[in-house]
């Protein structure tokens, strides 16, 4: 399988629509390869990395105030450096240590869903449909536990908790 459509979405009824998120957060619908990435660290061969910065608070806990995300740019080769400095002004910047921000896949790749290749299986027989059913947020075990979540809510509310 050459990896799944990211475009794709599902309306719900009532209007909700579901993307492909939620799927790829459970790590279910990642590649295979995702599981053994050579590039799953600090040591890469190109010239600039750029990723989501998720160690910003540890930086500076102001800087995302809009609440829109931080960019990480690492700068992994002297070329990489010459081509940074030439656009670093046209952008606000601030240094990082890089202990600040080690996500996952700068320290090892991706643990795959143990139901991958079942998922896989699933999306290639059955559509994208049926896999967002099966194993997305309208799930019969996501709906229980929404539910138990809010009987929880409404017991604390009334014992005033």
């Amino acid at each position: 399988m050459d990896g799944l459509p990211i475009t794709r979405h599902l309306n719900l009824r009532g209007g909700n629509k579901m993307s492909f998120t939620y799927l790829f957060y459970q790590h279910i619908m990642f590649r295979p390869s995702c599981g053994r990435c050579h590039y799953a660290n600090t040591r890469r061969p190109s010239d600039i990395t750029i990723a989501d910065f998720w160690g910003w608070q540890k930086t500076d806990p102001d800087i995302n105030k809009d609440d829109k995300g931080v960019s990480l740019i690492l700068v992994n080769t002297e070329k990489g450096r010459e081509l940074f400095e030439k656009i670093e002004d046209r952008m606000y910047v601030i240094p990082a240590k890089l202990q600040n921000c080690m996500q996952p896949n700068l320290q090892h790749p991706s643990v795959l869903n143990p139901r991958f290749k079942k998922f896989e299986s699933d999306y290639e027989r059955k559509g994208f449909a049926y896999v967002m059913k099966k194993y997305g947020e309208d799930n019969w075990k996501t709906k229980l536990r929404r539910f138990a979540g809010s009987v929880k809510r409404r017991i604390k509310r009334l014992l005033g908790l």
